[in-house]
């Protein structure tokens, strides 16, 4: 029985030391029980960051770091990426945010859904930035 448990302890182990995900953005996100506690957070009252429904029942407050992971320049517009990137024809979404892709994987990068964000009044609009 040992040697089971010593299989897979090890098993898991290389599943985390070879785990790689796929997303190259470097975005965090605060995440609020509320929409309203997101509205009133330094996240984006000070920060002017956008308040979005989260995938469940809370609010999540996004940020698209400058830079990923792979040294690339992050952007919260695609237009904003293309004005920024020396080759416009590389800006790719990944997630929340837009990457000039020099150094990633633009194949693995994937957009996710932040077409409407929280107003002030925690109602849903359309997002501006995309």
């Amino acid at each position: 029985m040992s040697h089971a448990v010593v299989s897979v302890f090890a098993l898991a182990v290389l599943l985390n030391v070879f785990y790689f995900d796929p997303a190259q953005s470097y975005e965090s996100a605060d995440k609020y029980n509320t929409c309203e506690l997101c509205i009133k957070s330094v996240c984006h009252r000070e920060r002017h960051h956008d308040c979005v429904p989260g995938g469940g029942d809370y609010t999540l407050c996004y940020m698209c770091n400058k830079q990923t992971l792979d040294k690339d320049q992050q952007f919260y517009t695609q237009a904003d990426c293309q004005k920024g990137c020396s080759n416009p024809a590389l800006c790719k979404c990944d997630d929340a945010c837009w990457v000039c892709v020099i150094n990633g994987n633009a194949e693995a990068m994937r957009c996710g859904d932040v077409s409407q964000v929280y107003d002030d009044n925690c109602k849903l609009v359309p997002n501006k930035r995309q």
